[in-house]
């Protein structure tokens, strides 16, 4: 077979999963056991107090195991409805959704708001270990990212380390917004950096922390919906100005389901900063411009890609994007992926359209190719299918 008839393997580079509470329950400490009843009573009770129409909508669909929930933690459900979609392995971050999500918050919306770290902590451990079990139910096929709480730093270097062993193709997620603790731009977060890029272990921001509260009204999700992608790329400024990516070059950073179009403007007017004389000692430990420490060290997992984002993507870098279906959420281009693979890269030329689609995300989470193309033979499209 040619490589021109080979299928694509696709690998999304934004998927979500999670289970039920009581599944939670059996990974988490019983010593919190208590903490973790009062937890979900609380968001439960969030819960019934939802006003907008939208999100009531929006859960409604979502709980129904016809539309893909159980996919969010049964292993053979979720591997059938990717398979459908043409998607042969993914990148799994926590869920946001299911039985309230992560316990004690300690997945995509850590430090969103004050918990005791030792619960966070608890609750992080409890996803990462399910997750582990997950990825093991079809090894090769799942990169998972793992919780990551950055209270204590000793702690969080000793978690990044399980999670290199515990998750061969994987990385880490560390919360958008640090919540009471200093920004991202601290030393005190420079064991993580230096342990991440010994270990070649990407770093990932995901959309969903580091927004305030906007209360209980109608419109408080598009609120939410308009600003949680500025507050995710707020640790690539810090990262890029206070001199992460000059002093850990084998850093890799990943941001996730945030977009891709604020990509060029961002570059460009922190290039032209960085350009100006009244500036040059400002920048003196930085050699390199920011687009250049971009090129080197960002990835951009821009789930639901568009055919807009997509017309930009040679001023993007072709070869920083990662596309992802962001299944299960409904939010996402499952159930309807085909399709909307068909809108976004019909007319891109297939080298182009197999590293958006699979070859990148191979490299940054160390997917074998070779051993995930018989899969992508059975399911994978063909590149004049797109």
């Amino acid at each position: 077979m040619s490589t021109k008839t080979k299928p694509i393997v696709m690998i999304s580079a934004d998927c979500h999963a999670g289970p039920p509470a009581e599944t939670y329950r059996e990974y988490l400490d019983p010593g919190v056991h208590t903490e973790y009843d009062a937890w979900l009573a609380g968001v439960e009770e969030q819960r019934r107090q939802r006003q907008s129409l939208f999100e009531k909508k929006f859960f409604d669909d979502f709980e129904s195991d016809e539309k893909g929930l159980r996919g969010a933690w049964d292993p053979e459900q979720r591997v059938r409805e990717l398979e459908g979609d043409g998607t042969v392995a993914e990148v799994i971050y926590p869920d946001s959704i299911v039985a309230g999500g992560v316990p004690f918050g300690a997945g995509i919306g850590m430090n969103s708001k004050p918990i005791d770290p030792k619960l966070t902590l608890a609750g992080a451990r409890a996803h990462n270990r399910w997750l582990k079990d997950l990825c093991d139910a079809h090894p090769g096929r799942r990169a998972g990212i793992a919780a990551i709480p950055i209270d204590d730093i000793d702690i969080a270097v000793e978690e990044i380390h399980w999670a290199r062993e515990a998750l061969p193709q994987g990385g880490i997620l560390l919360p958008a917004g640090t919540g009471e603790l200093p920004l991202y731009f601290d030393p005190r977060y420079e064991p993580i950096w230096e342990t991440c890029a010994d270990l070649a272990l990407p770093v990932s921001f995901h959309t969903g922390s580091g927004p305030p509260d906007y209360g209980n009204f109608p419109f408080s999700p598009m609120l939410y919906v308009a600003e949680g992608p500025w507050f995710a790329h707020r640790p690539l400024t810090f990262l890029m100005w206070s001199g992460v990516f000059e002093r850990h070059p084998n850093l890799t950073v990943v941001m996730a389901e945030q977009g891709s179009a604020w990509v060029v403007p961002t570059l460009a007017g922190w290039d032209s900063s960085y350009q100006r004389p009244m500036f040059k000692h400002l920048i003196a430990g930085l050699p390199l411009k920011p687009s250049e420490y971009f090129a080197r060290q960002v990835f951009v997992a821009a789930s639901m890609l568009s055919p807009e984002e997509c017309r930009i993507r040679h001023k993007i870098g072709v070869d920083k994007l990662m596309w992802g279906s962001d299944y299960p959420h409904p939010e996402g281009t499952w159930p309807n992926t085909k399709q909307k693979l068909h809108e976004t890269f019909s007319d891109v030329p297939e080298a182009e359209a197999r590293a958006m689609l699979g070859d990148t995300a191979a490299a940054v989470y160390r997917f074998d190719t070779a051993a995930l193309a018989a899969d992508a033979a059975r399911v994978g499209p063909l590149p004049g299918e797109l």
